[in-house]
């Protein structure tokens, strides 16, 4: 078993029989964001690389243009670079980190299924490190992805990052492949960036369409997200599984061929999201999240089958059963079904708990 600081503890033993669940796959792999967190939130992601955030004055500095819009490469310009001497600015590299809990084949292809997504800077003496704009100037940052970067040992569920190997490093056969933390993207924080100049990734934008409201929340998010300085090096979390538990469900589910949606927000009138960026493009605003009805682990879309993973900890009193029961019923209400397994049965037998989910859908 993996002994690589930043392991998940508490492993099932019965997991340790899956496929590639010690060790990560000898051929290639593609992570398929979209299929797991929607088009949405991948676009979003996909768009953070360079230097964050794309202001307008450093769109009004390029000299080249693609249909009379300023093109704007991942390596800034002499005249970026400028700009940021001038104004001081310092960067913060860092990495979106995806971790993955299982491989599926499709049409011959081979594919990562996501559970988390987080970003994670890149730290010098435990403190995020910091680098200034003539580094960044000596720097290829296009290839800053080049040699599949990634961490193992990584635990989205800590603060523990393991080890940073880059260049495709080999990763031992002793280590999980859901604490590999594969770079996504990589990008580099800028430190006196002018908010009110901050541009508006396009393709998303243009996906919410002429709502100012959902683009203010499109906004927010990314700032307060995307675009706010590591003090620390703890993990944020962006989508994902909250916990182990989650994790080794939804593991055992794929190995019966069950594919849920993860943390899907649901609503009184059956509209359901497996994220907030997905729920602004339906139109709703982050102000409604209040209205949910809750949150569930998982979702099967088709069955309209809610799964929740019921901890001791927040789910054994008079009180928080009195409101899991209030949950369901409202479900039922709207024509969803509830299942919930309680955190002491999946670390005793989470593929037994998978195969009464499986039952429970055929029922």
């Amino acid at each position: 078993m993996s002994n690589i600081d930043g392991d998940i503890q508490n492993r099932p033993k019965e997991l340790w029989a899956f496929p590639n669940y010690s060790c990560l796959p000898d051929e290639s792999f593609q992570i398929d964001l979209a299929g797991a967190a929607g088009e949405f939130l991948a676009n979003d992601i996909f768009d953070l690389d360079g230097i964050q955030p794309l202001e307008s004055a450093v769109m009004k500095l390029s000299n080249e243009f693609f249909e009379g819009v300023p093109v704007i490469h991942v390596n800034p310009s002499k005249e970026a670079i400028d700009l940021y001497k001038d104004r001081g600015d310092t960067f913060q590299m860092i990495n979106v980190v995806v971790c993955c809990h299982s491989f599926e084949r499709r049409n011959g292809k081979l594919y990562g299924l996501p559970y988390h997504v987080s970003l994670y800077p890149a730290q010098k003496k435990g403190v995020p490190a910091e680098v200034n704009a003539e580094w960044i100037e000596n720097i290829d940052l296009e290839n800053a992805l080049d040699g599949q970067s990634q961490y193992i040992g990584y635990n989205p569920f800590s603060k523990a990052f393991g080890i940073y190997a880059g260049g495709g490093m080999p990763v031992s056969k002793n280590t999980c492949s859901d604490t590999i933390g594969f770079f996504y993207n990589t990008y580099f924080l800028s430190s006196n960036y002018v908010k009110s100049d901050v541009c508006d990734p396009g393709l998303c934008t243009s996906l919410l369409g002429d709502s100012k409201g959902m683009t203010g929340d499109y906004r927010k998010f990314r700032f307060s997200r995307y675009f706010k300085r590591f003090k620390s090096v703890a993990p944020i979390k962006v989508w994902g599984c909250d916990s182990p538990i989650e994790l080794f469900l939804l593991q055992a589910m794929s190995q019966l061929g069950l594919n849920p949606k993860i943390q899907m927000l649901i609503y009184p009138d059956g509209s359901v999201f497996p994220s907030l960026q997905s729920m602004w493009e339906g139109g709703i605003r982050t102000s409604r999240l209040s209205k949910i009805i809750t949150e569930a682990d998982f979702f099967f879309e088709n069955e309209k089958i809610a799964i929740f993973c019921d901890s001791v900890a927040h789910h054994t009193s008079a009180e928080d059963k009195a409101k899991d029961s209030t949950i369901d019923d409202k479900l039922n209400k709207i024509g969803i079904r509830s299942y919930r397994v309680s955190g002491k049965d999946i670390a005793e037998s989470p593929v037994g708990c998978a195969a009464r989910i499986k039952e429970f859908m055929n029922s």
